[in-house]
């Protein structure tokens, strides 16, 4: 575990807390959902929305005192060429033969043209203390401090990610996930 004592966005929402550290360049941030419950994982998943994670966007900032664990994935490189298909994208893989149209990046010709004969991906994600990393960009966090306050400020809301949890990366302006996972072990 790591522990971190900064202004971070934070919200305490129904069966979960989530908490966002900041990239550099202020519009991408790393999220953290945070069920309530030690097993509470996969109720969180199941009542996740689009616009709960969009909400995440805007937290408040907070004083927090976070504990987080370092971890890695790098999943198997998965094909993706027939899910394309499944959803529409024929043509681009020649189906029917001959449908495929790349004319302006290589100008046809009867039995030589080009089309999509598969699409990979690979995704990979690495939190330490020198920040996050994903996919081929790396990204460093950025921790902010807040000025200086006359009265006391109220103690920091101490947030321990010691059970399973949802990440994911978004972009702040738009709150779209580019990257969304699961740690079912943190340990």
């Amino acid at each position: 575990m790591q522990k971190r004592s900064e202004s971070y966005s934070y919200a305490k929402r129904d069966g979960f807390s989530a908490v966002a550290l900041p990239y550099t360049g202020g519009e991408l941030q790393f999220l953290i959902l945070l069920p309530d419950e030690t097993d509470g994982l996969r109720t969180l998943e199941s009542k996740l929305t689009a616009d709960i994670l969009a909400q995440c966007a805007k937290l408040e900032r907070h004083d927090v005192d976070l504990h987080i664990p370092k971890f890695k994935f790098e999943p198997p490189t998965i094909a993706l060429a027939e899910d394309f298909e499944a959803l529409g994208m024929k043509t681009a893989f020649n189906h029917p033969v001959g449908s495929a149209n790349f004319d302006r990046i290589a100008p046809r010709k009867p039995n030589d043209y080009l089309y999509i004969s598969q699409v990979f991906h690979k995704t990979f994600i690495a939190v330490d203390e020198k920040g996050t990393e994903a996919a081929a960009a790396t990204a460093v966090a950025m921790f902010a401090t807040s000025a200086p306050m006359r009265n006391t400020p109220p103690p920091p809301i101490e947030v321990k990610v010691d059970r399973p949890f949802i990440y994911a990366i978004q972009h702040i302006p738009s709150g779209v996930c580019l990257f969304l996972g699961r740690v079912s072990d943190p340990r």
